[in-house]
């Protein structure tokens, strides 16, 4: 059976439905595939009798009218139940605390207190400096990166002017920044830094580009937990576009993309399936499109693949406790004290459903995701089982770290564990190696020259973590947002 539609958007993700309820939303016809049987893509859910579990993305930031989600909730007329965190996070080091306040000022004196080398006020103070001149140069760019003629001469304004005196910052370390002032002598800030950015960019101080790396470093300042979870504003945006006349195809697993002579595009889905549309906007990752894509599509994502082989995956695990552990954020980075074969990482994140929250638990009960990074390599040429022999150790050893050292949760009982691994992911999402998380920033491969939402195909557009800007909620929904000025260009 053969569908027609204006417009596909592929994947029901945070990309997609953003993509999906822009569009909607201004009159278009458009017609959402998703393999998976529910929404959310990476920041999906799933539940066990009365507990439900973020599966991977769990926190919400850039929701401030200038920043990208909350441009996006604002424009659509939506309003996600979210709760503000003060203290955005509990950084447990090996040997310390650090509380990781809201205010700039409060920070400042948090992070002197902990690590009085160098000069940490005028070092944070360009952090948040840069932070905020990144997010009104992106906003102000529907263009970027530029990939056609009409792109570049977009960018000769007033502001794109100003805005290329901070470019050299994409080919700037980091780490240059903390030489600069002076705090890189301390090694316990260094590791702190490291493992800020790991969570926030994929990268660490010495191939993290400074600009970038400012805004993984400050984003804790606005830092929001959903109540209901991570997929109750993705729902809002489904909603949305429903709403406005979008299509929502579930279960619909892409199996091919090709272009046919009449220009238009035809996707073909594993149950038989097919649907034309004259433009489709992919949040598909790039390492999958060159097996879906034909002749010169192909080579086209098969070039981008090879340029960018390389991306983090996601070791996680969930469970619930019959009690509420008193913390001062729902969210934690615990640092390891001990060395856990598999874990590429020397902490892991951990989210706790908030006390009120009673989708996510039962009154007097608490869901708990855990997330760490693994390498696709570590997974690959292992039977069953040892497969599941390996999961467990790691599981083992998690449980372990976060009973030890986190004793706000003594007397409380882990219940209904489980765990994912990399093909855990690349099972429920389709992505190739189970790559989660998006393009490690690097200096190398500043975000202006990651793959770019336009292709050289007419009609077919890329979003999503694994092109421009990146990973992160603000990131894809950005580049959602991006992504439809680009279709509405006349």
């Amino acid at each position: 059976m053969t569908h027609s539609t204006d417009i596909l958007v592929l994947g029901a993700g945070y990309a997609g439905l953003t993509t999906a309820a822009l569009l909607a939303h201004e009159g278009r016809e458009v017609t959402v595939l998703e393999g998976h049987e529910t929404l959310g893509g990476c920041a999906s859910f799933f539940r066990e009798g009365e507990y439900t579990f973020d599966v991977g993305a769990t926190t919400m930031s850039g929701v401030l009218p200038t920043q990208p989600v909350g441009r996006v909730f604002t424009h659509l007329g939506l309003h996600p139940e979210l709760i503000k965190q003060d203290p955005g996070m509990l950084i447990r080091m090996r040997d310390r605390d650090v509380v990781r306040h809201a205010s700039q000022d409060r920070w400042i004196e948090e992070v002197e207190r902990h690590f009085p080398q160098g000069d940490q006020r005028s070092y944070w103070n360009e952090q948040y400096e840069l932070e905020r001149k990144v997010w009104s140069m992106v906003s102000d760019q529907p263009t970027m990166p530029p990939t056609t003629l009409r792109d570049w001469l977009g960018l000769v304004n007033a502001r794109s002017i100003k805005g290329t005196m901070l470019l050299p910052g994409l080919f700037r370390s980091a780490s240059s920044l903390m030489r600069k002032h002076r705090v890189d002598s301390d090694r316990a800030f260094v590791d702190f830094i490291n493992e800020q950015l790991l969570i926030s960019t994929q990268s660490t101080a010495e191939k993290a580009p400074s600009l970038t790396a400012a805004m993984g470093l400050t984003y804790p300042s606005e830092t929001y937990y959903p109540m209901g979870g991570m997929y109750r504003p993705a729902l809002m945006l489904m909603r949305h576009a429903k709403a406005h006349g979008a299509q929502m195809k579930f279960r619909r697993m892409v199996t091919s993309i090709e272009q046919q002579k009449s220009g238009r595009w035809r996707v073909r889905c594993a149950n038989g399936e097919a649907y034309d549309a004259s433009t489709i906007v992919s949040s598909i990752p790039i390492w999958n499109m060159q097996n879906l894509t034909k002749d010169k599509a192909s080579k086209y994502f098969a070039g981008l693949s090879s340029r960018n082989a390389d991306s983090w995956c996601a070791f996680s695990m969930y469970f619930a406790l019959d009690g509420v552990p008193r913390l001062s954020s729902q969210y934690v980075q615990l640092h390891l004290d001990r060395f856990i074969p598999g874990v590429h990482s020397t902490s892991v994140f951990l989210t706790f459903s908030h006390p009120d929250d009673h989708e996510k638990a039962p009154a007097g009960h608490t869901t708990v995701t855990v997330s760490t990074h693994t390498r696709s390599e570590d997974w690959k040429e292992l039977s069953a089982a040892e497969h599941d022999e390996k999961k467990k150790q790691i599981m083992k050893s998690v449980m372990d770290l976060i009973m030890r050292r986190m004793p706000e949760c003594d007397g409380l009982t882990p219940m209904l564990i489980s765990g994912g691994t990399p093909h855990t992911w690349e099972r429920y999402t389709n992505r190739r190696n189970g790559f989660v998380g998006g393009l490690p920033h690097s200096i190398k491969r500043p975000m202006i020259f990651m793959p770019p939402n336009q292709t050289p195909f007419r009609g077919l557009y890329m979003m999503g973590d694994s092109v421009f800007p990146g990973q992160g909620t603000p990131a894809v929904m950005l580049g959602a947002w991006n992504t439809v000025n680009r279709i509405f260009a006349p």
